[in-house]
């Protein structure tokens, strides 16, 4: 599977899938190089490792707010 196949997927069903990979004893790294990926791209997509387990933002797509100067 690919990137852009996980995409098409739901979220539930990416999720699944993801951490379907780490319970059948893969590594976060192996998941991403199953998928011709890297964590930092996953991670713009919106995927995070937290405890050995993948989870998706919430609010995928919204970029980080830039600091404001208050004062």
């Amino acid at each position: 599977m690919t990137v852009d196949e996980l995409l098409e997927l739901s979220d539930d069903d990416q999720k699944a899938y993801l951490n379907g990979q780490i319970a059948a004893g893969k590594t976060a790294e192996e998941v991403y190089a199953d998928l011709q990926t890297c964590a930092s791209d996953m991670a713009r997509l919106g995927f995070f490792v937290v405890g050995g387990k993948f989870m998706i933002k919430p609010t995928r797509g919204y970029a980080k707010t830039k600091p404001t100067k208050l004062g």
